[in-house]
Order: C-alpha cells, then structure tokens, then sequence
C-alpha cells in the first residue's frame, strides 16, 4: 500500500493514549469516534473507554460491549468476528453515541490493549526489509482519486429525514431505516428539497459524491453496519450547512441501496449429448472462470460484467508493458495451465466444437501467451512474476481497485529459471500446434519465442524460485529436471527436431508420478514420449504411474464416495489433473477402457456425484462461498475490504465454472470464504479439469464414452 510505503520513511511514533472530544452532542446524547494506527500485527483487539463524566449506555456497532464499572465512566469493548484482523499501518476506527441522563459532553481517552501504550493514532514505522522505494518495475498507485463511479438504479429501502436541530443555516438530520433483506455494503442517495452546501461526519458513513445542484448527495456505508440482516435497525446522523442567508432546514427522502446485490445469470446451452452431466455447460462456465481472472484492459467482448480493467501500469524494469494476466501474475503455474488447456484443445478440439465454445477456447488461450510473449523482453530475459503475494494476501479487494506496489521480477542468464524457461516454452510450442493452421502469422511468433526460451533453459540452468525470493512462499519449484524434459518434448512436438527430443531423453524419469501439476509434469513426460516415440517402455511407465493412483495400488487413498484424494489442499485439483491424463493416454492407446472408465468417475464426483456439486454456479448445491477476492466484493462504491472475507453470506457475483480445492479425506466439505484449503480456487485447479471434461465430451461424439460402452458404474473399483 501506498500509505504503508510512505509512513516507512518517518521517524517512528511515541505511542499513547488517544485523548478525544465528542464530534457532536446534543441534549443527553454525544457521538465520538476515535481513531488508531495499528503498530503491529493484531488478530483480536479490546477497546478501553475511560470517560470524564458517567455515560448510561453506549450504541457501538463494530464493537460489543464486553463490561462497564459501577459509575459507568469507563467501558470495555471487544471486536467483532469480521473485524478482529488488522494488519500493521492500517487504521482503526471505532464510531459510537453515548447517553447521559443530562445534556452530556464528556472528554474521552481510549487505549487499546494490544499496542504499546495503549495505542495512538501517529506515524506508523513500517520494517524497511517491506518498506522502501520503488523498486525496478514498481508504478506509484495514482495519488488523486478517481471520478466517481455510477450509482446503480433500482429499489432500495426509503425513508426520510427527521430534523433534531435546527441551527439557522445548519441542521442536525436523523434519518432512519428498518432493514427488510440481508445487505452487504450500501449506499444511500440523499435527496434535500434545497441546496446543502456541505454534509459533515455522517455515521456510519462517508460522504461519496453530491449533484452539481447540490440537492442530492450520497454517502458510502463503512465497516459499522457493514452486513444487515432482516429485523436490523440503522440510524444516520449527521450535521449539514445551508448557502449563507438560508435559514430553516430543508426536508429530504433517502434511499438505501444493498451494493452486496448481483442479478446477472448464466443459461447453460443444452445437453445436447443426453449425458449424466451436461459437459457443453461445464466447458462453457470455465472458460467464463478463466475470464473472470483477466487482468488489463479488457476486451469489448468481456461477458463478466463484474470485472473492469486493472493493473494497466504493470511494467517491467525498462518500462516494458505487462499488463495483463492474471491479479498476482505466477507465471509458473500460469504457464503449466496454458500447456495443458492446450493439450486439451489439441486431443479433443471435436468437444469444443459440439459445445460451440472453440472461438471462445482460442481466446482463452491468447490471452496468457500475448501476456508471456510480453514478458519475454530477451533472448536470456523473461519476467517471472509481477506482483507481490504477500502484499495480495494481506488485502481483500476488488482487483479495479488495488493501490500496492506491484513490483516485477525476472530471471536472465545471471538468475536463472530452467523451469520457468521451459514451462513457458511449452505453452509457446503447444500455442504454436493450436494457432499454426488458424493464424500462422501468430503461431510463427510464438514458436521463435519457444525455441528461444528452450535455448535459454540449456545454457542457463537454474531453479526460477532460487532466483525470484518472492516466488519461493507460493510457487516454489522443487526441481528443473521435469520440465526440461517437457519443453524439449513440446518443442519435439512442435518442429520434429531430433535435438529436442535428445535433450528430453536426458531428462526423462520413467518413475512412478506424485501426481500431475505445476511442479510436476512426468505422468505428461510419459505420456508424450510414447506418443511421440512409440517406444513401449513408456507406456510401462505411464501403467505404472496409474497403478499406484487405482484402488489396491497402494500409492493414493479414496474417500468413501471415490475420489483419489492425493492431498489435503486442492483435492480435487490432483484428481482432475490425473483424470485428464489418462483420458490423453487413452486416446493413444493405453489401457482405454479401464483409464477412461476411472476419469469419468473422478470429474463426475466434482460434477455431483457426491452429493452436491464442487463447481461454482453448476449443478445441484454448487459452492456459493469460493475463497475469491472479486466474487466476494459488494458492487462498488459500496466497501470491500477483509472483513467480508469473514462474513457467512454467498459471494455478491457469481464465479461460473470454478472448480474450488474439493473435500477432505472423508468426503466432507465446508463451503466458506475462510476455507481456502477447501474452498480455494486457481487457474491450474480448472486447467486439467476442463482439458478432462473437454477428453469426456468427445468421447461422448465418438461413441467412446462409457455411458454408451455400458462400464459407467461409480464410484470406480
């Protein structure tokens, strides 16, 4: 964050309690709302108020009232479940109204527990190894705010304003409202029967915007009231001045409008194939996820109405363009989905075709390699990421509105990145095979850039997370041996040059594999090699690597409703990414029954057989709390920030076609934004699980499929 970056080059802070007076008070009420900096990490906080004259009560809404002494002048006050989180820098506020028996005006000191002190609201001295200036690559978020977006038309709740005091040309406006349906984030339009030249601390809220007239103004919800649900009462008050000479208060009528409100909807096409799970539907919705995840300025074509451009300063140390991509652009998973949405386009490009999605699958294609053809600046020079993960993880936000740095890293031959290298080479060489006869110009670009890259990997080896620190917490890699051996082989592929398949040779490991992703790619190796050499001994070695995923092979467990569940975290990623590939190694022959029988029984668990649907906006019971920034942001200008990470509602938009993490080792399933273990999304979960459906749709066309063979009994024993 900007904030962050600055307050690091200040002196550090003597930290104290916050001494304040009420903003406002009137007969036997006040309003105050003190302010803190947190100095350090907090996960919980308490709030002590001591005030100068006893207080009856106290309405607070982002707190609760945990004790009061005997004479009421000193209350304790602890956060609430979604609030509790507040990370170092950021700003603490906590609004309330206290009541007296008497007109009441009381001087407040407030402290929290948890910081030095008692807390202050001052400089915030960040540690410099997170705070410095721009590093290569890094853009300034712009300093000036942006013109105000358009407010939503539609219903709302209306109501309108009490006057409780009038002070000439200035007035005291209570404005009330009775909450009849859950609201996430709002927005209320104030409309005054006469000119008001200025609003002042509404609570509740911030002031947004006002007509040019200045009859209708808008204030914005803050964290107090952040979700309402049905029986809620809201109360807003504020003080507001009139042109000089005009006196008595206007009348005005307010609209509450819920931001956390989303209509737009999906219609699969028809299951035209009459199978068990209408594929056509599945294809369409993740190619709409992967759209959903564009970074940069989007296309006129964009049908997420919920996404707009970000991240267009993206640029790398030279000043080269790298928008686009994805929010946190990990160019090493980013590149192995790439290769295997690929792989899927190319063995079933019939599937795509039926679902009337193959236009739609090009363009999901480009859009990462016009991205890693940006990225790649030098013979001996690729970016590797841009962005920072641990600044995306301490934040929750819609990607339109990210203000942190966003520093880009490369690797060159100084720092190299074998297996980034090559994992982008792939994806070139595999764009090159689906792009050759549709735009040969295009294909001939990304098949130089290939063969350069490939050149890169041999001269230059190296681990890319040994060279990018700030990839080695998200996307390590354990090793560059796997992927040599897949670039060279795509490259094999792609040019049938006898060097690139002598240099897969050396790297070819014919063991049994963990299991397909983005850090391993021998099942893929295998399964290339025998497809491209005919040689036995690899399809051995793809049976044995599928022996040990089957039940009785000893190598992966099953939960009692058939999944193959490899890990914990993503289950049904590992799963998918192995059901797509033994659906390509039957296609060439290997054991294609039995392999096509278990993949079918391993995406029609995700689908619904067990029980409920693991793929967001899809079949019965989907997930509707996918642990997803944007998906979860109320529309704006209404907040977005981590709180709603922890509020239990659905996500405000729906993320069609995401496949989340999947369930635990015993078939349960928890569908919360918090459960990132579970209820995670990524491109590489829905890279191989769309390839599997794509490998199952075509099947279905060339009468294949084991609904039509007769062997489609699940779970698969």
């Amino acid at each position: 964050m900007l904030l962050r970056i600055l307050l690091a080059i200040l002196p550090a802070c003597i930290w104290a309690n916050i001494d304040l007076d009420p903003n406002n008070h009137w007969s036997g009420s006040f309003q105050a709302k003190p302010c803190f900096r947190a100095s350090k990490e907090l996960t919980s906080w308490t709030l002590h108020l001591q005030f100068s004259e006893p207080v009856q009560s106290l309405e607070v809404w982002s707190a609760t009232v945990k004790s009061t002494n005997a004479d009421k002048t000193e209350y304790v006050l602890t956060n609430k479940q979604y609030n509790g989180v507040v990370h170092m820098g950021d700003e603490l506020c906590i609004d309330f109204i206290g009541h007296g028996s008497a007109d009441i005006n009381p001087h407040i000191t407030a402290s929290l527990e948890e910081l030095p002190g008692g807390g202050g609201n001052s400089v915030v001295t960040i540690p410099p190894a997170t705070t410095r200036s721009l590093a290569p690559g890094e853009t300034w978020p712009p300093t000036t705010p942006t013109t105000p977006l358009p407010l939503p038309s539609g219903k709302g709740i209306t109501s309108t304003m009490t006057i409780k005091n009038d002070f000439g040309n200035r007035f005291e406006g209570w404005i009330d409202f009775d909450i009849d349906r859950d609201i996430l984030s709002w927005v209320m339009k104030i409309k005054f029967s006469k000119p008001v030249i200025s609003m002042n601390q509404p609570t509740h809220a911030t002031v947004y915007s006002h007509s040019a007239d200045n009859t209708e103004w808008v204030i914005v919800g803050n964290n107090d009231f952040l979700h309402m649900e049905p029986g809620d009462h809201i109360q807003i008050r504020f003080t507001a001045s009139l042109p000089a000479g005009d006196t008595g208060p206007p009348e005005a009528s307010a609209l509450l409008m819920n931001m956390g409100y989303d209509n737009w909807t999906v219609s699969c096409p028809p299951n035209s194939a009459s199978s068990k799970y209408n594929y056509d539907c599945v294809l369409m919705e993740s190619i709409m996820f992967y759209e959903a995840q564009r970074s940069g300025k989007l296309p006129d074509n964009n049908r997420i109405p919920w996404r707009g451009d970000s991240a267009l300063d993206d640029h790398g140390d030279n000043g080269e363009d790298l928008s686009a991509g994805d929010y946190v652009k990990f160019n090493f998973p980013m590149a192995w989905a790439t290769t295997v949405l690929e792989w899927g386009l190319l063995e079933f490009k019939d599937a795509y075709e039926a679902s009337g999605q193959l236009e739609r699958m090009y363009e999901c294609i480009r859009w990462p390699l016009d991205y890693f053809l940006k990225c790649h600046v030098a013979d001996d020079v690729l970016y590797a990421q841009v962005g920072s993960g641990a600044a995306d993880h301490g934040q929750w936000g819609r990607p339109e509105d990210m203000t942190m740095a966003r520093p880009a890293y490369k690797i060159d031959a100084s720092n190299p990145g074998s297996d980034l290298a090559m994992e982008t080479a792939s994806a070139f060489a595999a764009g090159y095979l689906v792009f050759k006869e549709k735009d040969r110009s295009y294909a001939a670009t990304l098949l130089e850039h290939a063969k350069t890259l490939w050149n890169f990997a041999v001269k230059h080896p190296g681990k890319y997370s040994s060279s990018v620190p700030g990839a080695s917490g998200f996307y390590s890699s354990f090793n560059i041996t796997d992927e040599m051996c897949w670039g060279s082989l795509w490259l094999y592929k792609a040019t049938n040059e006898t060097k690139y398949l002598d240099e897969a040779k050396k790297h070819y490991d014919s063991s049994p594999d963990w299991g397909f992703s983005w850090d391993d790619v021998i099942i893929g190796n295998q399964i290339l090699m025998y497809e491209l050499t005919g040689e036995d001994r690899y399809k051995q070695d793809i049976e044995g690597t599928f022996h040990g995923w089957f039940p009785g092979g000893g190598e992966v467990s099953y939960t009692p409703k058939g999944l193959a569940y490899r890990l914990q975290w993503g289950s049904l990623r590992y799963a998918s990414n192995m059901a797509a590939a033994a659906l390509i190694a039957a296609e060439h022959g290997v054991n294609p029954d039995e392999y096509r029988h278990w993949a079918m029984c391993q995406i029609h668990y995700a689908l619904g057989d067990a029980g409920h649907s693991f793929v967001v906006g899809f079949g019965e019971n989907p997930p509707t709390q996918p642990h997803h920034r944007s998906s979860s942001c109320p529309n704006p200008p209404g907040i977005c920030n981590m709180n709603v990470l922890h509020i239990d509602v659905p996500n405000v938009h729906t993320l069609y076609g995401a496949l989340v993490g999947g369930p635990d080792g015993s078939d349960g399933y928890k569908d919360s934004r918090n459960n990132y273990v579970n209820n995670e999304v990524a491109c590489d979960y829905n890279a191989g699980f769309q390839t599997a459906v794509a490998g199952l749709r075509h099947l279905l066309i060339v009468h294949k499929h084991p609904e039509q063979t007769g062997d489609a009994t699940c779970p698969y024993s």
